[in-house]
């Protein structure tokens, strides 16, 4: 594989994966950031095994392949290299070649092909609503989840979907917080429930740009979101939420 691109780029598309590379695992592919570059366009993903995040950057693609680099050591060579184009360069064993104007580091990669791929995300149900609108409902509602496991539900959010009502519901025992959005389309009814972790991870991803969209996509065990040139897969949590109608009745 041979590519070259811009160091803003590649800073920023490495600062967007970090955030779904798992650093407490016994697998050590999972602490790697995979970089594939295919024709057309260069594209890194991180995968935790219940966060994935993919994104893509404009490049020269010299020769495809694909490698997986541990991920906080490249974090740090990209972010200390010169402010020009990046080349980066394997050869058979796996090894990167890392070059910008004088500097060069040479660092031990993994093989492509055992980087654990993201869930295929049948693409049927689905919501849109704008950037500002789904970081302004996660900024809004994120404050009341529990920080820990000892109750699942209350680590997530409920997303309920009513026709062109988005309803997002949050509670920790002591507190609740309801956010409605009105959509601009009729949807199919759902009911998800979404992790805090994903949500705080897309929160600081998404610009927060009112002309710029986010298409949400449910699964039967997996959320998509899809925006600019990134897709964020989580696992949901299972189970029934709680009768959130029902408490505020009474």
């Amino acid at each position: 594989m041979k590519i070259i691109c811009t160091k803003s780029d590649l800073v920023h598309a490495v600062s967007i994966v970090s955030k779904a590379v798992s650093n407490n695992t016994t697998l050590p592919i999972l602490k790697c950031i995979l970089i594939e570059a295919s024709t057309g366009n260069i594209k890194l993903t991180a995968n935790d095994m219940e966060l994935g995040i993919e994104t893509t950057i404009d490049g020269q693609i010299h020769q495809p392949g694909k490698i997986a680099i541990e991920a906080k050591l490249f974090s740090e060579i990209v972010r200390k290299l010169p402010d020009n184009d990046i080349t980066i360069e394997t050869d058979d064993q796996y090894k990167a070649t890392i070059t910008c104007e004088k500097a060069c580091f040479q660092i031990m990669g993994q093989e492509g092909e055992e980087f654990p791929s993201l869930p295929e995300i049948e693409k049927n149900q689905s919501i849109t609503l704008s950037q500002f609108s789904l970081k302004e409902v996660i900024r809004q509602t994120l404050f009341s989840i529990s920080p820990n496991d000892s109750n699942k539900m209350m680590t997530g959010e409920l997303f309920e979907v009513n026709g062109d009502t988005l309803r997002v519901v949050s509670l920790d025992g002591h507190r609740m917080a309801i956010r409605k959005i009105v959509l601009k389309d009729e949807y199919e009814s759902t009911k998800v429930i979404v992790p805090g972790k994903t949500l705080n991870e897309i929160s600081k991803i998404l610009t927060g740009d009112n002309e710029k969209e986010v298409q949400i996509f449910f699964g039967a065990n997996h959320i998509l979101f899809e925006f600019d040139d990134t897709i964020v897969v989580s696992r949901l949590i299972e189970g029934e939420y709680f009768k959130v109608d029902q408490m505020l009745s009474s």
